[in-house]
C-alpha cells in the first residue's frame, strides 16, 4: 500500500535498508523500478536467492546485478580492506557455517559448522577462524589447535586469503597432520583443517559430515536435527 500510494509505475524506489527485502518484491510486482542495499553481505545473498530468484523468479545478470560480494580472490582482497568483519562473515557462509555473534574477544572463533555425528540429538561443530592478512604465522594455527582442545568443538578449520609458501605449507600440514583425526558416523575426518579464499571460491569446503543447521533455501535457519 505504501509503495502503491507514494509512487507510479516505472518509478525508482530505493531501500538503503533492505534487509529481507519485502520493499523490493512490493515495488516489483507494483511495475516500479528499484534498488536495494544493506551492510550484511548474507541479507543480500538472501534476498537474491529467495526474494529474487525463488518468489520472483528473476535471474542475476539478466535481470538484476549485485554488487559488493566477492567473486574473485581481488574482490575479497577489496573487502577485507574495507571491512574485515564482513570478510569474516562472508568466508564464514561461503563454507556453510554460522558467524559467531561477538565481533571480539571471541577466542579465535569466527564462526562454526555444525553437522550430526552418530545419531546424537545434539549438533556437533567444527570451529572456524579466519586470516585475512598476508602473511599468517604458525602460531595461529597452534592457538587455534589450542582452542579445539578446551573447546566443546570435535574440529576446526581455518581459513587463509593468502596461498602459503611451500616451506609455510609444509610446516602448517606437519601441525595439521599432528592434530590427528576423528571417527564420525564410521569415517575418519582430519580433526584440523585448512582452506584459501581461492579454493572456497572454487567450490572446495571443509570436510565434514553433512552439514545441518541451514534450510534447503538457505533463507530459514534450523539448529536441530528432524526428529
Amino acid at each position: 500500500r505504501i509503495i502503491k500510494a507514494s509512487s507510479n509505475p516505472g518509478d525508482l524506489v530505493f531501500d538503503p535498508f533492505c534487509g529481507c527485502a519485502t520493499t523490493i518484491e512490493a515495488a516489483h510486482r507494483l511495475g516500479r523500478g528499484w534498488a536495494g542495499c544493506d551492510i550484511a553481505i548474507h541479507a543480500i545473498k538472501r534476498v537474491a536467492k529467495v526474494r529474487l530468484q525463488q518468489r520472483l523468479g528473476l535471474r542475476e545478470g539478466r535481470h538484476y546485478a549485485i554488487s559488493g560480494i566477492p567473486h574473485s580472490p581481488e574482490g575479497a582482497r577489496d573487502l577485507w580492506r574495507r571491512d574485515p568483519y564482513h570478510f569474516q562473515q562472508w568466508c564464514v557462509e561461503e563454507v556453510d557455517g554460522f558467524v559467531t555473534s561477538k565481533r571480539s574477544a571471541d577466542g579465535g572463533i569466527d564462526g562454526r559448522i555444525y553437522f550430526e555425528m552418530n545419531r546424537l540429538r545434539r549438533l556437533q561443530n567444527m570451529i572456524l577462524e579466519v586470516k585475512g592478512g598476508r602473511s599468517v604465522p604458525i602460531s595461529s594455527l597452534r592457538a587455534l589447535i589450542g582452542t579445539l582442545e578446551t573447546s566443546d568443538a570435535k574440529m576446526a578449520g581455518l581459513i587463509l586469503m593468502e596461498e602459503l609458501g611451500t616451506r609455510k605449507q609444509r610446516n602448517f600440514m606437519n601441525e595439521i597432520e599432528g592434530a590427528g583425526s576423528i571417527e564420525i558416523n564410521g569415517r575418519q575426518y582430519p580433526r584440523v583443517q585448512m582452506l584459501t579464499v581461492a579454493q572456497i571460491l572454487r567450490g572446495q569446503r571443509f570436510d565434514t559430515p553433512n552439514v545441518r543447521g541451514r534450510s534447503a533455501d538457505g533463507y530459514r535457519q534450523v539448529l536441530l536435527p528432524e526428529a
